[in-house]
């Protein structure tokens, strides 16, 4: 069954959107996006085949936060294959886990340090730096800018808790030396991007690891499911529950206020705006996102196959 929707509906929905949710008031703004102001709030769509649109304040740029993870999985995948990975992040195909360990109690994502210590060259943090850079670049098709305020805010706070001594006295393993995970995935997530940028990285996921924009092939497109699959495993920040309930698309989130989410082979849409619930997503984004897929009656679940003309 295939189901076409013109591109003009795809547009009202998100006007309607943006007017339905743009006076909602409530969250707060994270200490570690000090630049962010109320009311910011910006919608962009990314079609597989270079189509976009862009809604208000589209040129924003926040901190990438945990949405950064996207990057560095397909890195990873793209070192290691799926199998690999898994048991790389304590885990099997059958669901069995390996070396089990207590994550450590710090201010900063413990996985997230880890992934980034499994990208080789271990020992090597320029050139894991440049892999992480590089594969930001091609996937959005320009480079993002670093927040410096943020990423020295975030090494202070990480080094005032006492991240790697908590690391180690945790046991929780790492690939490679504590300090360059840290560090590399401290400025990772303060790389900043607005929803036009992300919604282009979004589109290239979307299209099998083509960056529709560039005409260049980022991966394999074989990788594409593997990283739509791990953000639907982890999606959103505490909201894996509900999430699909409530906005339908595989999604990540950061502390920045951003939300990409993507439906394989047609799209993806990117939201910004700073106000977070008490799961530190964007209470805009989601509901944005959320009213979008329910107007258009899209979800990854769809047995319809959906394109837009």
């Amino acid at each position: 069954m295939e189901r076409t929707i013109p591109i003009s509906e795809l547009t009202k929905a998100i006007d309607e959107a943006y007017e339905s949710f743009k006076s909602v008031k409530g969250g707060k703004i994270s200490p570690r996006n000090p630049n962010a102001k109320e009311k910011q709030f910006g919608i962009s769509v990314a079609l597989v085949d270079g189509t976009t649109y862009d809604k208000a304040d589209a040129d924003i740029k926040f901190p990438m936060g945990s949405i950064v993870k996207i990057p560095i999985h397909s890195i990873l995948l793209s070192q290691f294959g799926k199998k690999e990975l898994m048991k790389k992040a304590g885990k099997v195909i059958t669901g069995e886990e390996v070396n089990k360990q207590e994550k450590p109690k710090i201010p900063v994502s413990a996985h997230g340090i880890r992934a980034v210590s499994a990208i080789e060259p271990s020992g090597d943090p320029e050139s894991k730096w440049n892999l992480i850079e590089n594969r930001m670049i091609d996937m959005i098709g320009e480079a993002p800018t670093l927040n410096e305020e943020v990423y020295k805010s975030q090494k202070k706070a990480a080094e005032d808790a006492g991240t790697e001594d908590a690391i180690a006295k945790a046991g929780y393993y790492l690939y490679d030396d504590a300090p360059i995970a840290i560090d590399l995935y401290l400025k990772a997530q303060a790389m900043e991007v607005n929803t036009k940028m992300l919604a282009k990285m979004g589109a290239t996921i979307a299209a099998d690891g083509y960056n529709p924009f560039t005409k260049k092939t980022v991966f394999d497109g074989v990788l594409s499911s593997q990283i739509v699959s791990y953000m639907a495993d982890h999606g959103p920040h505490k909201m894996r529950k509900s999430w699909f309930l409530t906005a339908g698309l595989p999604a990540k989130s950061g502390f920045g206020g951003g939300i990409v989410a993507i439906l394989p082979g047609v799209m993806s849409i990117a939201i910004y705006s700073p106000e977070l619930n008490n799961q530190d997503v964007s209470i805009k984004a989601i509901n944005a996102l959320a009213y979008i897929m329910d107007k258009l009656q899209i979800s990854v679940f769809e047995s319809a196959k959906i394109s837009f003309k």
